[in-house]
């Protein structure tokens, strides 16, 4: 999937939020979206949703049924146990059967027992009584496990302790390199980048793709380019 000159601006406000933007997913690769707050990182995965009616060519677009979007903010009913959640996001999903749901069907996700003893605590208790953090972690690792051509990550660890953005990275990663899966992942924890191998690079400032580097030559191309925006990546990096 390629979007090509991309132009998109809010009807209520005249500032452009896209000028000419392109942005080619390679299939099967992780693409780390960053950004300072307000630049559009969100707007640009609304329009890989197809949530948006935008000016731009598409390229072999990726039908909105085989895409999976995280998106911050989903109100849940403070009721409903850990396994009640499952079981909306998975049997919602028309994939699994309420009778196939347990715990340890995470565990395929995870190299570390911890996580398997963390979803095993959670999946009885209320969503109310979990924390922000325990509420994020348990959702993203339950969409880990539909099964999907393209999955889109808003901030998925923000939020949470560092240990648990680990798992949830680690989570997310499996769906590269176990299933081939294609990924965008929009973050300000650049620690998040520590846990993947094999992925792509895109700074977005002021409306164009000002970085588009891969594993091994982003921190390059950043120290190179003299936007603020770089010179903040960098700083962020080094002292993660």
């Amino acid at each position: 999937m390629k979007i090509e000159h991309l132009n998109f601006r809010y009807r209520q406000n005249d500032r452009l939020i896209f000028d000419d933007l392109s942005f080619n997913l390679v299939q099967g690769k992780t693409h780390f979206l960053l950004g300072m707050n307000g630049e559009g990182k969100s707007t640009l995965l609304d329009a890989f949703a197809g949530l948006l009616n935008v000016d731009a060519a598409i390229l072999n677009p990726i039908q909105r049924n085989e895409i999976l979007y995280q998106i911050q903010g989903v109100p849940i009913l403070s009721t409903i146990k850990g396994k009640d959640l499952a079981e909306l996001i998975l049997c919602g999903s028309g994939q699994y059967r309420s009778g196939d749901l347990s715990p340890e069907m995470c565990s395929e996700l995870f190299d570390d027992p911890s996580a398997l003893r963390k979803i095993t605590y959670l999946w009885d208790m209320q969503y109310g009584k979990m924390s922000p953090g325990e509420r994020r972690w348990l959702t993203i690792v339950l969409y880990c496990l539909i099964d999907k051509s393209l999955y889109l990550f808003d901030e998925p660890t923000a939020g949470v302790d560092l240990y648990s953005g680990m798992q949830i990275a680690q989570s997310i990663r499996r769906l590269q390199e176990r299933r081939g899966k294609t990924v965008v992942y929009a973050t300000h924890q650049l620690q998040d980048l520590k846990w993947f191998e094999d992925y792509q690079v895109h700074v977005l400032d002021k409306g164009k793709i000002i970085i588009d580097e891969n594993e091994r030559h982003w921190i390059q191309a950043c120290r190179e380019n003299k936007m603020p925006i770089c010179v903040r990546i960098i700083d962020e990096w080094e002292m993660s």
